[in-house]
């Protein structure tokens, strides 16, 4: 961009800002000397205002390295439907709540009680739930009811998808095909098999990273973010050492993911309830997979 170009266009932005057009009057032209350089420069100027190329927002300008944003915010909450949702809460419980809206990836629900009042951070998917889970949602927070909790949970399930994915960026870009195994091959394989071809998923290698701070215990050898449809899996299984029967275990259990969505048990989400467990037993190579994973998996940890 042309040094002309930018320093206008940061002018520009300068001028717009509240704190500018309220000092630039005291500037020695004040409001009416703008407003004759507008006009003898053609401008229509609906209301009184320090001009776009004021020679203060100039200077200002040169002196300021600008820097703007570029991310967009991650929910967009309408004012209005904040305060409706905060009315009906507090009509339904009978006492005062304040409602804030998140888009928390790991709790859809926060309440604490000060001075008498319910401050509730509530997930955006609140906002437009139909009033039988806003009467459950508001017994749940007054009152810690069970039922009502079993009812949001519902709710919270089968919102999942509006829920931002935990790491949607932890992508690795080695290609599908792999060094030694390739996923896509294995994804097809397995898709035939145990799920007649429906699953509709993509998969791809995931992103490692490498702690040197201190050595790791624990290793994630596959994951599904449900939001994307994607199951992920660690790219240390792309070995020559790793038997191609457990890396179709790891895409195996991660696919079950996709056609079972986690349950609630005792009004807590289940990622794999007891028809999980029963269903993962169907892969053929089950027992010889946890027994692989078993002897081996110090050597993954390296």
């Amino acid at each position: 961009m042309p040094a002309e170009t930018k320093a206008a266009a940061a002018s520009a932005l300068l001028a717009r800002a509240p704190a500018v057009q309220a000092v630039l009057p005291f500037f020695r032209g004040g409001v009416a000397r703008a407003r004759r350089a507008n006009e003898q420069a053609g401008a229509r100027v609906a209301r009184p205002a320090i001009p776009l190329r004021h020679h203060a927002i100039e200077r200002m300008a040169e002196q300021l390295e600008l820097r703007f944003p570029q991310r967009t915010p991650a929910v967009y909450v309408h004012e209005g439907a904040r305060q409706a949702l905060e009315r009906r809460l507090s009509a339904l419980g009978r006492q005062p709540v304040v409602v804030s809206i998140t888009d928390n990836r790991h709790s859809m629900i926060h309440a604490t009680r000060r001075d008498g009042v319910l401050r509730a951070r509530l997930h955006h998917m609140f906002l437009d739930a139909p009033h039988s889970v806003i009467e459950a949602l508001a017994r749940f927070l007054l009152f810690r009811d069970r039922d009502a909790s079993h009812v949001v949970g519902r709710y919270i399930d089968g919102n999942f998808a509006r829920i931002r994915s935990l790491e949607p960026h932890r992508r690795s870009h080695k290609p599908n095909a792999g060094d030694h195994h390739d996923l896509d091959s294995i994804f097809a394989e397995v898709n035939e098999t145990y799920f007649d071809g429906v699953v509709d998923a993509r998969i791809c290698w995931g992103h490692e990273c490498r702690a040197k701070a201190r050595k790791r215990t624990t290793i994630k050898l596959g994951s599904y973010a449900a939001q994307e449809q994607l199951v992920r899996v660690h790219p240390r299984l792309d070995q020559p050492w790793v038997p191609r029967y457990f890396v179709a275990f790891v895409v195996f259990h991660e696919m079950l993911h996709h056609v079972m969505p986690a349950t609630r048990i005792a009004g807590r989400r289940a990622l794999h309830p007891p028809a999980f467990r029963e269903r993962e037993r169907a892969f053929r190579h089950f027992e010889r997979a946890l027994a692989w994973e078993k002897a081996n998996l110090d050597r993954l940890l390296k």
